[in-house]
């Protein structure tokens, strides 16, 4: 690409405006440090509409009116096409690199009027503190792994629907302030140690056979 200098005369100014073709050699912070072969600029300032952030080597366009006022227009050319940075005024970015996008900002919120839908084969979500709040929820799935350091749940009601239910604790305590039944087709108990049950009255009730065996019974 041949770097041709273009000039326009501004009223009442000492210097005139011009434009030219250079490649980005450097930055320094906000500066970023040009080569052409007209020399007539050394640095320059990315313009607010420059969206796309000049990298080494790329090729760009360039406005200058002196020493005080450089700045980078546009990108022309990219020195790696597979990758960009695009800069947004409040210090958001959005990166692109072979195929990825990455969005940077220092809150991100996204609203749809009707619907707002992620599909990937993975999805992951990291953060230090989480919060979903639905009217209603509908989850599905597979297979299902969950991990807690401490859980506390709180419901008005609970119908769950299993076809096997195992579960293995330390330690297991339950309270419930009124009635709790249970009704199943045969109930086996195996306590290692002692057994202890205490109510203020207690009815046992079968209408066949009832077997008490051991080494000693006490009763009364």
């Amino acid at each position: 690409m041949q770097n041709t200098l273009i000039t326009m005369s501004r009223p009442g100014a000492d210097h005139a405006v011009g434009m030219l073709y250079a490649t980005v050699t450097g930055r320094a912070d906000k500066w970023f440090f040009l080569s052409s072969p007209e020399m007539a600029v050394e640095r320059a300032l990315r313009a607010d509409s420059c969206l796309i952030e000049p990298e080494c080597g790329d090729t760009v366009l360039v406005c200058h009116g002196g020493t005080q006022s450089c700045f980078v227009l546009a990108v022309l050319a990219r020195a790696t096409p597979e990758q960009a940075t695009l800069t947004l005024p409040g210090a958001v970015q959005l990166q692109t690199s072979q195929g990825q996008l990455q969005v940077k900002a220092e809150q991100l919120e996204l609203q749809g009027r009707q619907r707002v839908t992620m599909v990937g084969a993975q999805v992951d979500v990291t953060g230090i503190r989480g919060e979903l709040r639905f009217r209603e929820l509908s989850a599905s799935a597979e297979q299902a792994q969950a991990r807690f350091g401490s859980l506390t749940s709180v419901a008005q009601n609970i119908t769950s629907t299993v076809g096997r239910l195992v579960q293995k604790a330390r330690d297991s305590f339950r309270w419930t302030e009124n009635l709790e039944e249970t009704r199943a087709g045969r109930v086996r108990m195996l306590v290692k140690d002692r057994f202890h049950m205490k109510a203020a009255h207690t009815t046992l009730l079968a209408d066949g056979q009832v077997k008490i065996d051991g080494e000693k019974i006490d009763l009364g």
